[in-house]
């Protein structure tokens, strides 16, 4: 009904992947009103891709997910843990350094911690740009450990993604062509 909009929604959203660095802007992506909600999205999408019979059997039919976030990240993590029906408790806070940046060895720490409970990580946001100290985590680190453990990794880029196109600062994004969804 608006294939004008349509049209420069899919060339906006290709130009930004092409900018976070995914191969010929692959991939996929949506618009959302702000962080929080796509915060969520990506939290939808990594339970769909490691368990898609949630769709049709819901939460009941898998295991009990958990989720990582550094404790500087943004409140809206654990709200779309919150609305997923994953729980709050589900959430863990990973350490971080006195930069407000999330330390790689504790989230590895909490991951082994987490499966050896019998939980099933599913999910990392790392943060570029934190709210109160505008700390951009080590997305090469917490790429490597998502990948070591089949994680699905997110990059909230709400606050700091804009620096992908600064020619001066992008390297803060470091990493972020590594991450699933951001």
């Amino acid at each position: 009904i608006a294939p004008v909009f349509v049209l420069l929604e899919y060339v906006t959203l290709k130009k930004m992947r092409e900018m976070i660095g995914w191969p010929g802007g692959n991939g996929d992506g949506i618009f959302s009103p702000g962080g929080a909600i796509s915060n969520l999205y990506a939290m939808l999408i990594a339970r769909f891709k490691m368990f898609p019979e949630v769709k049709e059997k819901g939460m009941s039919a898998i295991p009990r997910l958990v989720a990582f976030t550094s404790e500087q990240s943004h409140f809206s993590v654990k709200k779309g843990a919150a609305a997923l029906g994953i729980g709050t408790d589900s959430v863990f806070l990973i350490k971080c350094d006195e930069r407000g940046k999330m330390i790689p060895s504790d989230l590895e720490r909490r991951i082994i911690e987490a499966k050896q409970k019998g939980f099933v990580p599913f999910f990392v946001s790392a943060t570029a740009g934190t709210t109160v100290y505008g700390a951009f985590d080590p997305l090469v680190a917490i790429s490597d450990i998502c990948r070591k453990y089949k994680i699905w990794m997110h990059v909230d880029a709400a606050w700091g993604g804009g620096l992908l196109m600064s020619k001066k600062h992008r390297w803060k994004l470091n990493g972020a062509d590594k991450a699933n969804s951001v």
